[in-house]
C-alpha cells in the first residue's frame, strides 16, 4: 500500500512540474503606471496609441492587422511615465493606463468594454467575441464629437482614442444575469469553465495533462490491485507449497509481463493524449 502511495505521489509531482513549465495565461493585473521599453518597429508610419503585435514571419514588432490577435504585444506611447531604452526604437507599453486608438468597427466603445485589435493597422475596436485575446478594458466612453471619420469596406467609421487599462490576454467571462440560488451559481460556474476552455489554448493543454495523469494513476492502480497482488500471493504460496513452485513461478512471470504490458500501454496512451 505504501508503494502505491509513493507511485501516486511521484505522478502528482511530475504533473505539477509540467504545470509549472506551462502556466495558465492570466489577464494581467491593471495598473495606472505605464512603463515603456523601446523596440524596433517594422512599420515606418505609425501613430501614438497604435497597437503593435509580434510578426509571425520576422519575430519583430509590426502594427496589429488581425482582429483578436494573439500576437498582440503592446501600445505605442510616445510620452510614458518611465522608458527603458534598450536602444533605438519606439516606446511600447505593455501594462498600465494608456490612450489607445480605436474605431467604431464593432460599435461605440463604452466604459468597461474590452478592447482588442482589428483589421485596421494599429487600431483597436470594441470586442464582441469574448472567447479571444484582448488588449485591455476601456476606462472611458468613446467621444464621437472629437472623432474623425474614415472610410473602410464601403462604410464610414469613426476613429478616436480612449484610455485603456492594458492587460494583454484572454478576457474574463461575462457575468451573466442569472437567477440566484444554487442553480444560478452552478450556471455561472459552468459558463466560466466553458469560456476558459474556449479562450485559452493553455487551458486545453492543462486538461490534457490532467487526463494523462489520471490514465497513469489508473494504470498504477490496476497493476497493484490485480497483478501486483497476484505476485505477492504467488510468493507466499511458494513457501506454503514448495511442490507447486514451477507453476507458481510461471504465474508470477506472467503477471510481471502483464504489468509491463499494461504500464507500457498506459504510458503510450498518456503520451498520445498530451501530443494531441
Amino acid at each position: 500500500m505504501s508503494s502505491l502511495i509513493l507511485y501516486i505521489l511521484t505522478v502528482f509531482l511530475v504533473t505539477l512540474a509540467i504545470f509549472s513549465k506551462n502556466p495558465l495565461p492570466v489577464f494581467a493585473a491593471e495598473s495606472n503606471l505605464n512603463i515603456a521599453s523601446t523596440h524596433q518597429l517594422i512599420d515606418t508610419v505609425y501613430s501614438d496609441g497604435d497597437i503593435v503585435s509580434i510578426s509571425t514571419e520576422s519575430g519583430k514588432l509590426i502594427l496589429s492587422r488581425v482582429a483578436f490577435d494573439e500576437k498582440m504585444y503592446g501600445v505605442i506611447d510616445m510620452s510614458p511615465i518611465i522608458v527603458y531604452r534598450t536602444g533605438e526604437g519606439v516606446p511600447i507599453v505593455r501594462a498600465g493606463e494608456v490612450l489607445v486608438n480605436v474605431t467604431t468597427l464593432n460599435g461605440v466603445v463604452e466604459v468597461g468594454d474590452y478592447i482588442t485589435s482589428s483589421q485596421l493597422p494599429g487600431k483597436g475596436q470594441k470586442a464582441t467575441e469574448l472567447a479571444a485575446y484582448m488588449l485591455g478594458r476601456s476606462l472611458e466612453t468613446f467621444n464621437e464629437k472629437e472623432a474623425s471619420s474614415i472610410d473602410y469596406a464601403g462604410k464610414k467609421i469613426l476613429l478616436g482614442a480612449v484610455k485603456v487599462a492594458v492587460g494583454i490576454g484572454p478576457a474574463s467571462p461575462v457575468l451573466l444575469k442569472v437567477s440566484g440560488g444554487l442553480f444560478g451559481t452552478l450556471r455561472q460556474l459552468a459558463t466560466s469553465f466553458s469560456y476558459n476552455v474556449q479562450a485559452s489554448k493553455q487551458t486545453e493543454r492543462i486538461i490534457r495533462y490532467i487526463i494523462a495523469a489520471l490514465v497513469a494513476l489508473v494504470t498504477i492502480y490496476i497493476n497493484f490491485r490485480s497483478f501486483g497482488s497476484n505476485i505477492t500471493k504467488g510468493i507466499e504460496s511458494i513457501g506454503r507449497n514448495p511442490l507447486a513452485k514451477v507453476p507458481i513461478q510461471t504465474m508470477i512471470i506472467v503477471n510481471i509481463v502483464l504489468i509491463a504490458i499494461v504500464s507500457l500501454g498506459g504510458i503510450l496512451l498518456s503520451l498520445a493524449i498530451i501530443s494531441l
